[in-house]
């Protein structure tokens, strides 16, 4: 630990704000038709659609999407949060910044 705890916090206050600059989680559909990367703050960085993609309906590629961009989310939140523990020395949940896309339950959406 630094002589000066100000400068100490400061540098790892830096250091998470450059990782949350820089995450991003990748998550491929079960089917392996789409490909998606997110950023640590919910933005689509990346999304690859193969050639099966356009097999499925418009509804099935949607929920598709939808759940592969959450598990991309899930995966670069959780990542972030351990980073974070790992830099500040205390346990981070990995559910601590929210965010993402909101759950739509197909049942209750007309």
């Amino acid at each position: 630990m630094d002589a000066d705890p100000t400068a100490d916090m400061q540098r790892k206050a830096a250091d998470i704000q450059r990782l949350a600059v820089e995450a991003q989680g990748e998550a491929v559909s079960e089917d392996g038709s789409v490909r998606v990367v997110t950023g640590a703050a919910g933005d689509l960085r990346e999304l690859d659609l193969r050639l099966s993609a356009f097999q499925l309906s418009g509804v099935e590629l949607g929920e598709a999407i939808v759940e592969t961009i959450r598990a991309a989310e899930h995966k670069v939140q959780a990542e972030l949060s351990a980073e974070m523990g790992r830099i500040m020395g205390l346990p981070v949940s990995e559910n601590v910044f929210g965010g993402g896309l909101p759950r739509v339950d197909p049942e209750t959406e007309a």
